[in-house]
This record gives C-alpha cells, sequence and structure tokens, in this order.
C-alpha cells in the first residue's frame, strides 16, 4: 500500500508487522508519525523503542518485541537500516517470532530487506517512494479541502513540481501556503510563484549553507543531486549568481522587508532565513562582507565567461564550486 493509506487502514485494522521502503524521506517520516499517532503521547517515552543499522542483534529486537506495553494495550519497536545479512539462526528466530507474536505489540521495518524477506509473508509492505503527479495532487486537494482553503486545481501541480515531488518539501510549503491563504485568499498560480521556491533556488540554499557550516561532503552532494537530476550547470550557476547577489543586496539595503521583497524578487520569509543564516557566518568569518562581495563579482564574471564562449558550462560551475569551498585558488581561464 502507499503511506498515505495508513491512516485510514488502521481505522479498519492494525496488523502486527509492516516494513516501509522507499527513497522519499518525507514519506517515510509521514508514515511514522502514523505508527507513532498509534501510541498516545504522554506513554510514547514508555512504549516505543527504536533500533538502528547493521550493529543491531536481531535476538535484541525480539526480546524487546516480547515485552508487553507498560501503558494501554501496545507496543510500538521500529527498525531502521538493519540490512546485514540474517545468519542461519537469526532467521530461525524471526520465524519463531511470528510463530508466537506477542499481542498488541507492532513491528515497524524501515528500509530492512533482509528481515521483511525472511518473514515476508507475514509482513504488511508500504511503499514510500515518489508518487505521481495525481497522487500528490490529490493529497494536496484533501488537506485543502480539510482546512477549508480556497484553491484553484489547475495550479496545484505547479506546487508538485517546484518541490520535484519530495514529500518532505511539499509538506513545509503547503504550512506557509494554509498560513498565507487563511483569511479566504485563493491559492492560484500567483501565490504559488510568490510563497514556493523552486527546488532548484531551495538546493542551493542548502549548498550554501553547508559551505558556512564547513561540511564540503553535504555541499557537494547537493550539487551532484541537481545535476543527476537533469538540472543544467547553467541553471545551477545562474542560481548561485543570483542568490549571493540577493545575500549581499539584503547585507548593504536599508530598506524595510516591502521594498527588498519586491527589488529583489523574494519572500518576505526568504529574506527572514537569509538574514538568519548570513548572521551566523558573519559571526564566523573575518571581513565577511568583503568576502560576498568579492564572490558576487566572481560569479557575474564567470557567468560573462560562460556566455561569451571563453569557458564551457560545466567548467564555470567547477571553477564557482572550488571558489565557493575554497579548496583552491580558483581563476577564470
Amino acid at each position: 500500500m502507499q503511506a498515505l493509506q495508513l491512516k485510514q487502514t488502521f481505522k479498519t485494522n492494525i496488523s502486527d508487522i509492516y516494513a516501509l521502503f522507499g527513497d522519499d524521506e518525507g514519506l517515510l517520516l509521514y508514515a511514522l508519525e502514523k505508527f507513532y499517532d498509534l501510541i498516545p503521547q504522554d506513554t510514547r517515552d514508555f512504549c516505543i523503542q527504536k533500533f538502528e543499522g547493521n550493529e543491531v542483534f536481531s535476538e535484541e529486537i525480539i526480546s524487546s518485541l516480547s515485552y508487553g506495553a507498560m501503558f494501554g494495550d501496545r507496543r510500538l519497536v521500529v527498525v531502521k537500516d538493519f540490512n546485514r545479512k540474517l545468519s542461519v539462526s537469526e532467521t530461525e528466530s524471526w520465524l519463531d517470532y511470528v510463530a508466537n507474536l506477542s499481542e498488541g505489540n507492532i513491528l515497524v521495518l524501515v528500509n530492512c530487506p533482509t528481515v521483511k524477506n525472511a518473514i515476508s509473508q507475514f509482513v504488511v509492505e508500504v511503499d514510500c517512494n515518489k508518487m505521481s503527479l495525481i497522487d500528490y495532487v490529490g493529497y494536496i486537494e484533501t488537506l485543502f479541502k480539510f482546512y477549508k482553503i480556497n484553491y484553484d486545481k489547475s495550479s496545484l501541480s505547479e506546487i508538485v513540481h517546484r518541490c520535484n515531488k519530495d514529500f518532505g518539501k511539499i509538506n513545509n510549503e503547503l504550512k506557509k501556503i494554509m498560513l498565507y491563504c487563511a483569511d479566504g485568499t485563493q491559492v492560484n498560480k500567483a501565490v504559488i510563484e510568490d510563497i514556493v521556491p523552486t527546488d532548484t533556488e531551495t538546493q542551493v540554499f542548502e549548498f550554501i549553507f553547508a559551505i558556512q557550516d564547513g561540511d564540503f561532503d553535504k555541499a557537494m552532494g547537493i550539487i551532484n543531486i541537481l545535476l543527476d537530476r537533469g538540472d543544467k550547470p547553467s541553471m545551477i550557476l545562474a542560481t548561485l549568481t543570483l542568490t549571493y547577489k540577493r545575500m549581499f543586496a539584503i547585507m548593504t539595503n536599508d530598506g524595510d522587508d516591502d521594498f527588498l521583497s519586491e527589488s529583489l524578487g523574494m519572500r518576505k520569509s526568504a529574506l527572514f532565513m537569509a538574514r538568519k543564516n548570513i548572521d551566523a557566518a558573519k559571526r564566523r568569518t573575518q571581513g565577511f562582507l568583503s568576502k560576498l562581495k568579492n564572490t558576487v563579482y566572481y560569479l557575474y564574471a564567470l557567468e560573462y565567461d560562460f556566455k561569451s564562449g571563453k569557458i564551457s558550462q560545466e567548467n564555470a560551475l567547477d571553477l564557482a564550486i572550488n571558489y565557493l569551498i575554497g579548496k583552491t585558488n580558483a581563476k577564470r581561464a
């Protein structure tokens, strides 16, 4: 079943063992939250136990499942990213467990293929992969109808596209949209364009913040995600240049938020987040404003060189990344 079906399914039937699988972290978290909701909030510390990674022993998990809940009638055991090959004795232990299930206890496997395969006939599988466009639009519609939000159906797919079908990002943006439109304002294309950034813009901000934190592996991982999904190097470079330009404008302009939002084409929430992260970087970096100014000039120069044919878009992006990370003294060709 899809993760979105869990809440409805729980109204009629709750099984003993579930296996969540997929690559959409937002959907995985959504599904887990539905399981946590099965346990009263005031007893979760006592009735939920979590295991993660390959250092865990099957016997520990099975032993935990054998305990009764200290309060109420249900205990939840969550196992995440256990993919080590099972020994014969471990497989037998799992089969013994499913033959003698403890009433009321629930096992949730999150991306644990070896355990799932060992007891597959007893497992309810929950798909947490990215869904189709129509599934995401249907979810958004259900949410808007529940909270009585006025919306133009034809524009909802734009939210999904801007979030690159990432369920976690979709949910974050929906919270902002519903807050903005709580007074009856219709959710339409203009509202979406004003409030929801493109996923490339979001990822570029994350790249910049990762650099400021010195987490270069994370920064390069973000760039690789953008390239692997088909973003052109020229688009990434242009977004980097525009983002640094906006950061410099925010740092040096005395205008209020309305003026900056209009002149920079940014949402007020984006101004706030940019200011917050810029202030944090200022405290850590000597001569931050001067370095920010130099970065803007450098990126503009790279864009000029690429557009005039002096260097390729791939080389331009490589030089920009090297310059920003500071691993080399990058110079234009």
